[in-house]
């Protein structure tokens, strides 16, 4: 019971007061504007953090629908919602840079720079195929997977990012995320 408590403060902090399988789409919330200067080190963390991003709205979209326990649905719940407003500000950081929201089709580019997917397609497709319990079990790991990329992925920018706000962004999403595995580690020991 003590954490489902914990799950429902995160939740309510998230969502600011409100739950909903659905990202919010009523009056969004105005995006942060970043600074001009940049490089392409931001330019690049942003643009794989977007990917990263709409996989991981993919994996809570799948357990919206088919997770059977109320506290894997609530925090599939918030982290589509933080990670929709996320995506939605990068995209609009990389518009305004005049730079694409995905990066170049290259496969060196992305492995030398720790772009590799922790949960690749077959991961996906399998999960979609899955329901009861077992859905549970298998979407916390591969989204405590999927979420411990995102904190490796934060170091890319950390170190050598020039724009303030990215910076900013990588630093709150490697604090959340590593919060998100330890409570999704915490589900399923539980």
């Amino acid at each position: 019971m003590r954490l489902r408590a914990v799950i429902a403060v995160v939740v309510a902090a998230v969502l600011l007061g409100g739950c909903s399988d659905e990202p919010k789409k009523a009056a969004p919330n105005p995006i942060p504007t970043a600074d001009t200067a940049h490089n392409d080190t931001d330019v690049m963390f942003l643009q794989m953090m977007v990917g990263h991003h709409r996989q991981g709205l993919q994996l809570t979209t799948l357990a919206a629908q088919r997770a059977v326990r109320p506290e894997v649905k609530e925090l599939a719940a918030a982290i589509r919602v933080t990670e929709s407003e996320e995506v939605r500000m990068m995209t609009a950081w990389l518009a305004a840079w005049s730079r694409p929201d995905v990066p170049p089709d290259t496969h060196d580019g992305h492995v030398n720079h720790g772009g590799q997917p922790a949960v690749g397609p077959e991961q996906v497709a399998g999960l979609a195929g899955m329901s009861g319990t077992a859905f549970d079990t298998e979407f916390l790991a591969l989204m405590a997977g999927h979420q411990g990329a995102a904190v490796e992925m934060v170091g890319l920018v950390t170190s050598g990012g020039q724009n303030p706000q990215t910076r900013e962004l990588a630093e709150r999403i490697g604090k959340a995320r590593q919060g998100q595995v330890a409570m999704m580690i915490r589900l399923m020991n539980a």
